[in-house]
């Protein structure tokens, strides 16, 4: 699927308490939904530490045309540790 339709189901899973992360074709990368989300910006770009042991917030990304197009995307469920505390 391309990005906008990963993202798209990411919001659609979020909504249904799925935790779950979009994962494409960059290795050790992934978007997620920030946990603060719907109170600020929904995406955030993560990667594993060197270590590979844990993600870490990548900061900002806006991604080009291209990465917008790729097919190379999918959503990918992640144990739920979400809280609604």
């Amino acid at each position: 699927m391309n990005l906008l339709e990963a993202v798209n189901a990411l919001l659609k899973l979020n909504k249904q308490g799925v935790s779950a992360v979009v994962e494409g074709d960059m290795a050790g990368t992934r978007i997620s939904l920030d946990k603060a989300y719907p109170e600020s910006l929904p995406l955030r770009l993560e990667g594993l530490n060197k270590q590979e042991t844990k993600w870490e917030d990548l900061g900002m990304w806006s991604p080009s045309m291209l990465q917008w197009q790729s097919q190379n995307w999918s959503v990918t469920r992640t144990i739920n540790q979400r809280s609604d505390n």
